[in-house]
């Protein structure tokens, strides 16, 4: 349950409609490409430490519950 959390606020990241609304709000409109890719980095980093801890409390930790 808890990544399915994470991964929807990783999609939350990358939301069209969240990032024009954000940019439109601070002034930057017309930049939402570069937004996107500036959230690229943390979302893919953000992704690989929750998704090995997944694995670790799935396999390694709790190997007989799930």
């Amino acid at each position: 349950m808890a990544l399915q959390v994470v991964g929807g606020a990783m999609g939350n990241m990358v939301c069209i409609h969240n990032i024009v609304a954000a940019s439109a709000t601070v002034g930057l409109a017309g930049m939402e490409g570069m937004l996107i890719r500036r959230n690229s980095v943390p979302l893919l980093l953000y992704g690989t430490v929750a998704g090995v801890m997944g694995l670790i409390y799935t396999y390694i930790l709790f190997p007989g519950i799930f």
